[in-house]
C-alpha cells in the first residue's frame, strides 16, 4: 500500500513536469491564414493577451490585431516596459501608435480591443485579467522560435516558479501573413535612420546653398522615394507618427 502510494504520489508531480516539457518543446504554432481549431462559440467568451514590443508596430502586426479581435470577446494588446531600461521611444508612445492604428481597422462594436502598457511579468497579467491564451506574433518559427524560446519558458514555469502557484496560461505563436515574412520592426527602424541621416544630408546640403531645408512633410518629392518613407509598412494615418518618433 506505501508503494501504490508513493507511486501515485510520484505521478501526480511527474505528470505536470512532463506536460509543460512537451509544451516546451512543441510550442503551439498557427500558421496562416490561423483557421486551424476554430470555436465560434468558445472563442466569443474567452479573453487573450497579444503581447510584444512593437517597436515600432507595423502591417504585419495589424492583421494579427485584427484577426484576433474577429476571433475571441476581447484581446489585450501588451506592451511590456521594464521600469530600469531607457528605452529610445517610450512604451506609452508606442502604445499611442498601436491604437491609432487599431482604431484604422473596420472592426465591429462586438470586437474589443484594449492596448495596454504593463510593468512586470506578462504572464501574471494575463492571469489577473482572465486571459485564456498569451499570444506572440512571429515571422516563421525557424527565424524568431531562437528569440522566443526565452519567453516561452518563462511563460511556462513563471507562475510555478515566482506565483502564484497556477497552472500557466498557455503561449500560442501566430505565424505572420507571407506578405510580411520580410517585415519587423527591424526594418523599420534601419528605414528611419536612413530618413534622419538623408535629411540630415539634405539639411546641411541647402544650409550651405542659403535654401531652406527639406523634410517629409512640406510634399517636396523625397516621400515618392521608396527609400524615405513607411509606405506599405504601417498604416498610412501612422506614418509620420512612427517617423516623428524613430527619426
Amino acid at each position: 500500500a506505501m508503494l501504490t502510494a508513493v507511486s501515485t504520489s510520484i505521478l501526480v508531480v511527474s505528470l505536470p513536469a512532463l506536460t509543460l516539457l512537451y509544451q516546451l518543446f512543441n510550442p503551439t504554432i498557427l500558421s496562416f491564414p490561423w483557421t486551424s481549431s476554430f470555436n465560434k462559440t468558445k472563442d466569443k467568451k474567452t479573453t487573450v493577451v497579444f503581447a510584444g514590443s512593437f517597436n515600432p508596430p507595423h502591417n504585419g502586426h495589424l492583421v494579427m490585431i485584427q484577426y484576433l479581435a474577429m476571433r475571441y470577446k476581447e484581446v489585450i494588446v501588451v506592451i511590456g516596459m521594464n521600469p530600469n531600461k531607457t528605452y529610445l521611444v517610450q512604451p506609452e508612445t508606442r502604445a499611442d501608435i498601436v491604437r491609432k492604428m487599431v482604431d484604422t481597422l473596420e472592426l465591429s462594436q462586438e470586437c474589443n480591443v484594449r492596448v495596454k502598457v504593463v510593468s512586470g511579468y506578462i504572464w501574471r497579467y494575463a492571469m489577473a485579467n482572465n486571459a485564456k491564451i498569451l499570444f506572440r506574433g512571429i515571422r516563421t518559427w525557424e527565424k524568431d522560435g531562437g528569440e522566443e524560446r526565452a519567453l516561452h519558458i518563462l511563460n511556462l514555469w513563471g507562475p510555478l516558479l515566482y506565483g502564484p502557484m497556477k497552472w500557466p496560461v498557455p503561449t500560442h505563436y501566430l505565424e505572420g501573413n507571407p506578405k510580411y515574412t520580410s517585415l519587423s520592426s527591424t526594418v523599420i527602424r534601419d528605414r528611419c535612420r536612413k530618413i534622419k541621416s538623408t535629411l540630415k544630408e539634405k539639411t546641411n546640403s541647402n544650409d550651405n546653398n542659403n535654401g531652406t531645408s527639406s523634410n517629409l512633410n512640406d510634399g517636396s518629392g523625397d516621400s515618392d522615394n521608396d527609400d524615405l518613407n513607411l509606405r506599405g509598412l504601417v498604416p498610412k494615418e501612422v506614418e509620420m507618427d512612427i517617423i516623428n518618433a524613430y527619426c
